[in-house]
Protein backbone atom coordinates (compact mmCIF):
# COMPACT_ATOMS: atom_id res chain seq x y z
CA UNK A 1 0.00 0.00 0.00
CA UNK A 2 2.85 2.41 0.79
CA UNK A 3 4.50 1.62 -2.55
CA UNK A 4 1.28 2.45 -4.36
CA UNK A 5 1.03 5.77 -2.51
CA UNK A 6 4.61 6.67 -3.42
CA UNK A 7 3.95 5.82 -7.08
CA UNK A 8 0.86 8.02 -7.18
CA UNK A 9 2.72 10.92 -5.54
CA UNK A 10 5.56 10.64 -8.08
CA UNK A 11 3.12 10.66 -10.99
CA UNK A 12 1.33 13.66 -9.50
CA UNK A 13 4.58 15.56 -9.00
CA UNK A 14 5.72 14.76 -12.55
CA UNK A 15 2.43 15.94 -14.00
CA UNK A 16 2.55 19.16 -11.99
CA UNK A 17 6.11 19.82 -13.17
CA UNK A 18 5.18 19.31 -16.82
CA UNK A 19 2.21 21.69 -16.56
CA UNK A 20 4.35 24.33 -14.82
CA UNK A 21 7.04 24.04 -17.51
CA UNK A 22 4.90 23.79 -20.67
CA UNK A 23 1.62 25.44 -19.48
CA UNK A 24 -0.81 23.42 -21.68
CA UNK A 25 -1.39 19.80 -22.60
CA UNK A 26 -0.87 20.68 -26.27
CA UNK A 27 2.62 22.04 -25.54
CA UNK A 28 3.49 18.96 -23.45
CA UNK A 29 2.49 16.63 -26.29
CA UNK A 30 4.34 18.72 -28.90
CA UNK A 31 7.55 18.84 -26.84
CA UNK A 32 7.65 15.26 -25.58
CA UNK A 33 6.45 13.40 -28.69
CA UNK A 34 6.90 13.70 -32.43
CA UNK A 35 3.24 14.66 -32.95
CA UNK A 36 2.43 17.72 -35.01
CA UNK A 37 -0.26 20.34 -34.40
CA UNK A 38 -2.43 18.64 -37.04
CA UNK A 39 -2.20 15.31 -35.16
CA UNK A 40 -3.34 17.03 -31.96
CA UNK A 41 -6.30 18.64 -33.73
CA UNK A 42 -7.28 15.25 -35.18
CA UNK A 43 -7.11 13.64 -31.73
CA UNK A 44 -9.23 16.44 -30.22
CA UNK A 45 -11.84 15.94 -32.93
CA UNK A 46 -11.86 12.19 -32.32
CA UNK A 47 -12.30 12.62 -28.56
CA UNK A 48 -15.13 15.13 -29.06
CA UNK A 49 -16.89 12.68 -31.36
CA UNK A 50 -16.27 9.69 -29.10
CA UNK A 51 -17.46 11.26 -25.82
Amino acid sequence: MIGYTILISLISSGTSYLFMKYKTLDNIILNLTDFTQEDIQRMKGWFRWKF
